[in-house]
């Protein structure tokens, strides 16, 4: 006899399904809510992550000071094509620096599809980029994106300051755009950075009164008694002076910043291990930088300095100077390694091969950049940028056309301006990697051996001793 069938206890009901099917829809309300929120979140504020290693798609330290800084609203017009692979750099800093501060705005205008609007503007050419603040307009022209940063700086500043050279004394020319043996590139740099280059000349008169900082630039002849006298006046008044001078470089300039505790040796700096790959000795990274400077703890990495004399400083704190100046603090910023020495081999700058010998040569680390700061002995406590401050650099070679590229030279030769100047908020790392294959690739002489060493010997014996290990387990442990 059959049996009618029995209901499975285990068989969901129609109550329970009913409860899935309102839990998935809670679930998907909550998820699309959740999704709703983020998107609202990523919407109002731009938020990237830069995975790359050289951070080629951020903004460099310097950047984010100067858009960071704005006190009015910047609009950036870019004229381009868009199919123009060139522009995309540029569309990519305009998109950075615009999620970094809401006072620059930007657009980017196809001037095939908008003709109009560049006639407008009075554009003529693809590439043309305008920045216009306060109803004031710079232009510049190949839409470069390492342009746009320094425009924005110069029509966002009320102000230029003007930055004084001396003339008359051999001193390295700003206007020679020579590969080997020209500074303009150092002249770019300032101008971008809103300080107008003018020279001078000491024996005409004394400083203007509006210079901001004054520069001996790789002077190789005397100064006349009558221009130091025009120095000595500009530096009583808390005046701001720098001095590069290269080895055996305008001898009366060195004797009369002795007077100010910065002694220039006659000795050229020797470092082996910190030379450049196959170089000579005497171009050589400068490794130890003092990290309480703002000069140098602004670079992003070492100095590249040639044929460089060292700095001392030959008095501490509460020294006396001409005109009643007191010496309120110094600073070694800038020295060679532990493993240099400054040769006393009068030969070293003509052949560039010297040794280290005890008793003719001193052994580092030798500063080759220092700073002394002073105070009128009547009111010691006045602020820093009121002060008289002396840099004095071994060398003129690390803001020439041919070094001013390397490693942390750009940062160097820039920075010490600004902090003379008054312009602490410009004081940053200039480096931005935006492409990988066109970024500098410096090594020592030191690692190069290291290199060497890994690659021909520590590698194959390590795959050899692999393959020892591999034939011993498949012939012994099989």
């Amino acid at each position: 006899m059959d049996r009618p069938p029995v209901a499975d206890s285990a068989a969901p009901g129609r109550g329970s399904i009913w409860k899935n099917y309102i839990i998935l829809i809670y679930t998907a309300v909550a998820l699309a809510a959740l999704f709703g929120v983020i998107n609202a979140i990523i919407s109002n504020h731009n938020v990237r992550w830069d995975l790359t290693p050289e951070k080629r798609y951020s903004l460099s330290e310097f950047d984010k000071r100067v858009v960071g800084g704005l006190k009015h609203p910047v609009k950036v017009m870019a004229f381009v094509r868009t199919e123009d692979p060139a522009y995309i750099e540029l569309a990519n800093l305009l998109f950075q620096a615009a999620a970094f501060s809401p006072q620059l705005t930007y657009q980017v205008i196809d001037v095939n599809k908008a003709p109009g609007m560049a006639r407008e503007y009075g554009v003529s050419s693809y590439g043309e980029v305008v920045v216009e603040s306060q109803g004031r307009r710079r232009d510049f022209d190949n839409a470069r994106s390492e342009l746009l940063i320094p425009a924005v700086l110069q029509i966002s500043q009320d102000a230029t300051k003007h930055i004084y050279f001396t003339v008359g004394h051999g001193e390295r020319d700003l206007f020679d755009t020579d590969r080997n043996t020209g500074y303009s590139e150092w002249r770019n740099l300032l101008q971008q950075n809103n300080y107008e280059i003018d020279n001078v000349s000491l024996f005409a008169g004394d400083v203007p009164d509006d210079c901001k900082v004054l520069v001996a630039l790789g002077p190789r002849k005397d100064f006349l008694p009558e221009e130091l006298t025009a120095l000595g006046k500009y530096l009583a008044r808390g005046g701001k002076f720098v001095a590069l001078i290269d080895p055996f470089g305008s001898p009366s300039l060195v004797e009369f910043l002795k007077k100010y505790y910065l002694d220039l040796s006659s000795r050229v700096v020797v470092d082996p291990a910190y030379r450049l790959t196959a170089g000579e000795i005497l171009t050589t990274q400068i490794p130890i930088r003092a990290e309480d400077n703002a000069i140098s703890r602004s670079m992003a990495a070492p100095a590249v300095f040639s044929l460089a004399r060292g700095v001392m400083v030959t008095a501490k704190v509460g020294a006396t100077a001409p005109d009643n100046l007191l010496l309120s603090q110094e600073s070694l910023f800038l020295q060679s390694s532990h493993e240099s020495w400054a040769s006393g081999d009068d030969k070293a700058l003509t052949t560039g091969i010297t040794a280290y010998q005890n008793g003719r040569d001193q052994k580092g680390p030798i500063p080759v950049g220092s700073e002394v700061d002073f105070t009128p002995a009547g009111n010691p406590h006045i602020p820093l940028m009121q002060m008289t401050r002396v840099i004095g650099f071994g060398s003129s070679a690390f803001v020439s056309n041919q070094f001013i590229e390397m490693l942390g030279n750009r940062d160097l030769a820039v920075s010490l301006v600004n902090e003379l100047a008054g312009d602490e908020m410009l004081i940053a790392s200039r480096e931005r990697l935006v492409q990988a294959e066109t970024a500098g690739f410096y090594v020592t002489d030191a690692q190069s051996r290291g290199l060497l060493v890994l690659g021909s010997f520590v590698e194959p014996v390590l795959l050899f001793l692999i393959g020892i290990a591999v034939f011993a387990r498949r012939r012994f442990f099989a």
